[in-house]
């Protein structure tokens, strides 16, 4: 177990209690030393305005983005679990978005949401749905839903491989006892399904929250936080400190209170949702 110990040690431990030491310091990000301020950068990230909206960007960011990613991978699942002709290749299809490089994905994404070339404004004008191009990204009352949806599709296939793994491995004879009980479709997911996939949703759900409050690519290459700062969460707030303004003691301490928060939610949700030992 020691080289184990070791490789988290040095990738996982020591910068983050390194970075918790720079959180307690004034430090320019080209000064090799810091000067010890205790905790000034956390009363100034605490009495800031910016630093409060990244964060409730943030919590609607990652809210309706793991709502929406359950909930379709999900009902995705359940539907390719069925038999019917082409189901390896529909399966198949629907996890490219998890395979395809991220930068790939969203270079692909800004182009078809372009405001003036991008396919999907000509579909719409061609359909008549809308008079004029919509602003996908540059408007900030609807980038922080486009920056959403692309998420959801990005990573709805890690919900949908998951659930189907364990859809798989439910006994048939569950199914035909609650058929031969009267229970139709919804009743034999209520009282089947959803039971037995109620330990990996746990597992997953807790996941998807901690992966998408702290997502920074995705969001970083379709908007960088705008426009406006009306995508800016939390980890683009910390980046644009440490590396915008040159302040990494203060992009430390921010990086630092996202470490405590998503520490006490995943405590929280441990306390709250854990499920009985026998569904995990």
């Amino acid at each position: 177990m020691v080289p184990s110990f070791l490789v988290v040690a040095g990738l996982v431990l020591y910068p983050l209690l390194y970075s918790i030491w720079l959180s307690f310091q004034s430090r320019h990000i080209f000064s090799p030393t810091g000067r010890f301020i205790g905790l000034a950068n956390y009363w100034t990230l605490l009495n800031s305005r910016e630093f409060w909206e990244s964060f409730k960007h943030g919590a609607i960011f990652s809210t309706v983005s793991v709502a929406l990613q359950v909930f379709l991978g999900v009902v995705l699942a359940l539907l390719v679990h069925r038999q019917f002709w082409g189901r390896t290749v529909i399966r198949g299809a629907m996890i490219l978005p998890f395979i395809i490089p991220t930068v790939v994905a969203i270079l692909v994404w800004k182009w078809m949401l372009n405001d003036l070339y991008g396919i999907i404004n000509h579909w719409l004008l061609s359909l008549g749905l809308f008079g004029e191009p919509v602003q996908w990204l540059s408007s900030p009352g609807i980038a922080m839903a486009t920056v959403i949806l692309i998420n959801v599709w990005l990573f709805f296939p890690f919900v949908l491989i998951t659930v189907l793994a364990r859809l798989q491995v439910i006994p048939v004879e569950l199914y035909e006892a609650a058929r031969v009980d009267g229970a139709g479709p919804l009743r034999q997911f209520l009282h089947v399904t959803l039971p037995q996939i109620r330990g990996v949703l746990f597992i997953v759900v807790l996941v998807r929250i901690l992966w998408m409050f702290n997502k920074f690519d995705s969001v970083w290459l379709v908007t960088e936080g705008g426009p406006l700062g009306a995508t800016q969460h939390v980890p683009i707030f910390t980046y644009l400190q440490a590396f915008g303004q040159l302040n990494l003691g203060r992009g430390a301490a921010a990086a630092t209170l996202l470490f405590v928060f998503l520490s006490l939610i995943m405590v929280l949700y441990f306390h709250v949702f854990r499920p009985a030992e026998d569904t995990l």
